[in-house]
């Protein structure tokens, strides 16, 4: 009787023993198969992560460089940051067996001849003090008035909003400018690439993007006028001091987008002297609203 316990009870050990070697087996294979799988890197890391944090750096750094420009560090790290990217990008193009392709186009302005896209050039600089002055009270006088005279007319703080944006585009490679009636074009040959104008007492920027690539991280939205939409339907309003950083920022990340290279720093002031109605009538800036012309 004790023999017949004692080798059930070893028969059940045994058995026991036995299914725990098969879990822990089990188990084992599972953790070898999960620990030797390959790992599979992201679509999106492998294609784009790697230039995307490049461009962002590049963007960081010009935002940097337009309120630091003599600081050679920045220009150094700039330069380390360009050659990354084109070497990052021919390895990922080598890896994938996919030819190189050219930056992204740039809208036509077809308003825009090719001589004078070759006669653009700066507008006149001057001094600061020159351009500031008191705003009077809206003298009710119903006259259209140019992109030029609502800016000579505007409060100060826009006209330096104005300049830092003027300056920021200006500084990118082949970029010249084109002052209209109503804005103020950007161009590189005759793409134009962002324009700025005012509605109302508010300075719009638009530029050559669409905003559902950038409007979770910017304040932007997509134009709705026949005159923007086209080429430059990325609409950003100018507000305050920080919108203007974030513009900076996003222009930087469009011109990386597009290949346009930062080539140099433009820290200029154009003439924006306030002067009155009368005064802007006589010299063509303001007029009737029938009387159409192009400036």
């Amino acid at each position: 009787m004790g023999n017949a316990i004692l080798i059930s009870a070893a028969y059940g050990w045994f058995i026991g023993l036995l299914v725990m070697m098969i879990v822990l087996s089990a188990l084992f294979v599972v953790i070898a198969l999960v620990a030797l799988k390959p790992y599979k890197i992201d679509d999106d890391t492998d294609e784009s992560a790697a230039l995307r944090l490049l461009n962002a750096r590049e963007a960081e750094l010009i935002t940097l460089l337009l309120n630091n420009p003599n600081n050679v560090e920045y220009w150094n790290f700039l330069r380390e940051v360009a050659t990354a990217k084109i070497i990052v990008q021919e390895l990922l193009d080598k890896e994938n067996g996919v030819e190189r392709t050219e930056a992204k186009p740039l809208g036509v302005d077809a308003n825009l001849t090719e001589d004078e896209a070759m006669s653009l050039d700066d507008e006149e600089k001057v001094s600061i003090e020159q351009t500031f002055g008191e705003q009077p009270e809206n003298s009710g006088n119903e006259l259209e008035k140019s992109f030029t005279a609502k800016l000579m007319q505007s409060s100060d703080d826009t006209k330096v909003w104005y300049f830092e944006l003027k300056n920021c585009i200006l500084c990118y490679e082949k970029t010249k400018v084109r002052m209209r009636w109503d804005n103020e074009k950007f161009y590189i040959g005759r793409n134009n690439v962002a324009t700025i104008t005012m509605r109302g007492k508010q300075l719009c920027l638009y530029l050559a993007v669409t905003a559902e690539e950038y409007s979770a991280r910017f304040p932007v939205k997509n134009s709705t006028s026949k005159k923007y939409r086209e080429i430059t339907p990325c609409l950003f309003r100018i507000k305050n001091a920080k919108s203007v950083k974030q513009a900076k920022e996003l222009i930087a990340l469009m011109m990386s987008d597009y290949g346009v290279l930062y080539v140099k720093t433009n820290h200029s002031i154009y003439a924006l002297p306030y002067e009155d109605d009368d005064a802007l009538v006589a010299k063509g800036l303001a007029r009737q609203a029938q009387e159409k012309q192009e400036f």
